[in-house]
């Protein structure tokens, strides 16, 4: 219990919670046709047919290849390499689809960045400039090429798992931007990946999309260092706006072949709003102090899509002061 003095403000805080957690997946698979032509891990040699890997979080980590990387290394996800294991993702072959749903509706919420409102993760990924193979090295030494390999798939959503509305032009899972699985941080990365890790720390974002104006040209010619500076804290991912198809809000999701690619899917997630569970280090300084607070007050009331609004109900109130307050000189 603590007792605070702010503005002529007294918040007497008897259980103070954390901050809405918006990191929602797809949590159940509805139904899976596998469809045909489905490969095998030429690791493992297991296919890809299990449909639970598309649950949950996207892929942060995959492992080395036993060929340019050791198999017991820890390899991030990076522009130029991507998921590629049986136990990451599954494969929809042709003739197959992929039915996924949400355990709460996804809204189409006016306060979700670029106004996207869910994001499919794949394993899509750009050939590197010279064409040579990820190594896990310095991500400076190597550069991406506009060239994007990718097997879009086409997306369909739900609100009742019976009617069924399609993005038939786009945008396409599978498909632009990779994932990027860390933060490209190279003053605090994570030793706990291995020795040769001086690059990379905390895990991205999946619930906060990419600018849509972005495309597989923009990351042309920057190096993996660069381009994941682009990617500026996000997963990356396909984002898709329901507003496109005429929906308020959506349940489950859809995917198949668009042609004959053979999609696959790591994750599907539920984009966080703008303001709900942000950060509470609001002047951006990197510690929670007087300037946070003093902007968190003068925010004080009703403030749709608002920062200061921690916990995502549309009103800075005691709640917010009080998450605020419990991170205080946290940086």
């Amino acid at each position: 219990m603590f007792r605070v003095f702010a503005a002529g403000l007294i918040l007497t805080c008897l259980c103070c919670s954390e901050a809405s957690a918006w990191f929602d997946y797809a949590s159940k698979v509805v139904e899976y046709v596998p469809g045909e032509g489905i490969g095998v891990d030429f690791i493992d040699g297991q296919p890809f047919n299990n449909p639970e890997t598309a649950l949950g979080r996207p892929t942060v980590d995959t492992t080395g290849d036993g060929f340019n990387i050791p198999l017991d290394e820890s390899v991030p996800l990076v522009a130029v390499n991507s998921a590629f294991r049986s136990f990451e993702m599954v494969s929809i072959g042709i003739g197959g689809h992929l039915t996924l749903t949400f355990d709460h509706p996804v809204q189409d919420d006016p306060c979700n960045p670029y106004g996207i409102d869910f994001i499919i993760f794949g394993n899509s990924f750009h050939i590197s400039g010279g064409g040579q193979p990820w190594a896990n090295g310095d991500p400076n030494d190597t550069v991406v090429s506009g060239a994007l390999f990718a097997e879009p798939a086409l997306v369909s959503v739900s609100q009742d798992g019976m009617s069924w509305f399609t993005f038939f032009d786009g945008p396409f899972a599978d498909d632009f931007a990779p994932t990027l699985g860390r933060i490209y941080d190279p003053e605090n990365y994570d030793p706990e990946l291995g020795k040769w890790n001086e690059w990379w720390g905390q895990p991205t974002d999946p619930t906060q999309p990419l600018d849509p104006d972005l495309v597989p040209a923009n990351l042309g010619g920057l190096s993996v260092a660069d381009a994941a500076e682009y990617y500026d804290g996000s997963a990356g991912g396909t984002g898709f706006d329901l507003a496109a198809l005429g929906l308020d809000w959506i349940q489950y999701v859809r995917i198949e072949p668009n042609g004959s690619g053979i999609p696959e899917i790591d994750a599907v997630a539920d984009v966080a709003p703008a303001g709900g569970g942000s950060d509470p280090d609001l002047d951006g300084d990197g510690m929670v102090g007087p300037f946070d607070l003093a902007l968190l007050l003068g925010n004080w009331g009703l403030c749709e899509c608002c920062p200061a609004d921690l916990d995502g109900n549309g009103i800075v109130g005691p709640f917010d002061l009080a998450l605020l307050l419990g991170d205080w000189g946290m940086k």
